[in-house]
């Protein structure tokens, strides 16, 4: 038995169509069409790793600020200051929330990889702005929930009212 080549079109005898379905694209038909279907996958799967890589980052953002806040509580014992201003668990939410947007960025990550991964089979071109909006609202969230949590500690060190 003969190996079938690019140009040769798939029996539909055997395989007869489905008729409740849309009919995808042939990739068959052309070399190009069949290169621009694969280099589309694999755009599509760099893309899922890059989210995956941000979920990574966010989660290595939270193990810093815990970190972070445990060396300034060991450095202010050494200088022999009173630990109770750090008495605020703001570093702990804010990890805790940087946490959160990793899982839920790698679950996002996921489901989109898989309907851009349909679309692109069915040859369907469909195009959403939620990831980006999702990055923007997410970085937006963690530097607004830092300023907020950061303020009483300012209030302490500083030994000001604020307004």
């Amino acid at each position: 038995m003969e190996g079938k080549t690019l140009d040769e079109k798939p029996d539909e005898t055997a395989y007869p169509p489905l008729e409740r379905l849309p009919k995808a694209p042939s990739i068959y038909t052309d070399d190009r069409t069949l290169l621009a279907w694969h280099r589309s996958h694999l755009a599509n799967e760099r893309t899922f790793l890059s989210w995956s890589r941000t979920s990574i980052s966010l989660l290595a953002f939270g193990f810093v600020i815990e970190k972070f806040e445990l060396f300034i509580r060991q450095w202010l014992r050494l200088q022999g200051l009173e630990t109770t201003t750090i008495g605020y668990h703001s570093a702990t939410y804010l990890s805790l929330f940087s946490f959160l947007l990793a899982g839920v960025s790698i679950v996002i990550a996921g489901v989109r990889f898989m309907r851009v991964r349909s679309h692109i089979n069915s040859g369907e071109a469909v195009f959403t702005i939620l990831p980006d909006l999702l990055v923007t609202i997410s970085v937006t969230a963690i530097v607004v929930i830092a300023i907020v949590l950061a303020l009483p500690r300012v209030h302490d060190v500083l030994g000001t009212t604020l307004p």
